[in-house]
């Protein structure tokens, strides 16, 4: 699964090899064609602004691993009590062409003389109140040194499943993918409400805004800064044979769920190898 870091290191190796290229490129046209040598600097000089733009975003990463891994690697941890699940609305992840805002956990610490510690999670780019099924997280921390510390979110979401949640379930193929019977066995593991997050039970608004025209299009209720909840989608996990984690979404649901959908079978017709197009058959589970 994708999070800030990974997104910074993708960055990081594109502008990188967009730089390297480019600069490379325009050296060897210098030397072939010595005519165009002004043309040469200003193309090689405009690469090489990627290049610089790439070793940056490597360097960010890799100080950012560094960290987590010499706090993993000390080994020193405590267990900080959940206290809020957020978005972050000033950062924006596209994703398969979806723009989005990313959710962290923030999390509490009360040390035995009553001093209290908050840590943050990295971007995530789900909603975990649906996947959540403790009150505390796991942190690595050096307390002498509060500010440096890792949240450790492996036992909500491991880092390395796959999120297809951002293809969303297939209404167009719906019935094709019904009709040729070829699907995986799931299990529901929650609900991501649409328009609210919910944290150690208490439900808040998020900041999904509706417009006045939708609002009394679709008889969806707004609070004053125009926040509306208008559904949910189901969550589910495969645990694949290779491995690897997938956690599909059923497409959305309008109204308030009528149960948690945790731990029930359910079948996700598919296609293709990487599941190109799929659909959680909501009316297959328990069977």
């Amino acid at each position: 699964m994708e999070n800030g870091a990974s997104i910074l290191k993708k960055l990081g190796i594109i502008f990188l090899c967009i730089g390297t290229l480019g600069v490379s490129g325009s050296l060897i046209l210098c030397f072939i064609v010595p005519s165009l040598w002004l043309f040469s600097i200003i193309f090689g000089s405009v690469l090489a602004v990627f290049l610089i733009v790439g070793i940056i975003c490597m360097i960010i990463y890799s100080t950012k691993k560094g960290k987590k891994e010499k706090l993993i690697a000390n080994g020193k941890y405590i267990y900080a009590d959940i206290v809020d699940i957020d978005v972050n609305v000033y950062q924006k992840v596209q994703i398969d062409r979806i723009s989005m805002n990313p959710y962290f956990i923030v999390c509490k610490y009360v040390e035995a003389n009553g001093k209290e510690h908050l840590f943050k999670s990295k971007s995530l780019l789900y909603n975990p109140s649906a996947l959540i099924t403790e009150k505390q997280l796991k942190v690595y921390v050096d307390l002498k040194n509060p500010k440096k510390y890792y949240v450790d979110t492996s036992s909500i979401l491991p880092d390395s499943a796959v999120l297809h949640k951002f293809k969303f379930d297939s209404r167009g193929k719906e019935r094709a993918l019904l009709k040729e019977e070829n699907y995986i066995n799931a299990v529901t593991c929650g609900v991501e409400l649409v328009g609210r997050i919910k944290v150690n039970s208490i439900v808040k608004p998020m900041f999904l805004k509706v417009t006045d025209s939708l609002s009394e299009q679709f008889k969806t209720p707004v609070d004053e800064k125009n926040r509306a909840f208008v559904g949910y989608t189901v969550l589910c996990r495969y645990d694949a044979p290779d491995g690897k984690i997938h956690i599909f979404a059923s497409r959305g649901q309008w109204g308030e769920p009528q149960r948690d959908y945790q731990g029930e079978n359910v079948r996700v017709y598919y296609s293709g190898k990487n599941y190109e197009a799929y659909h959680v058959d909501l009316n297959s589970i328990g069977l």
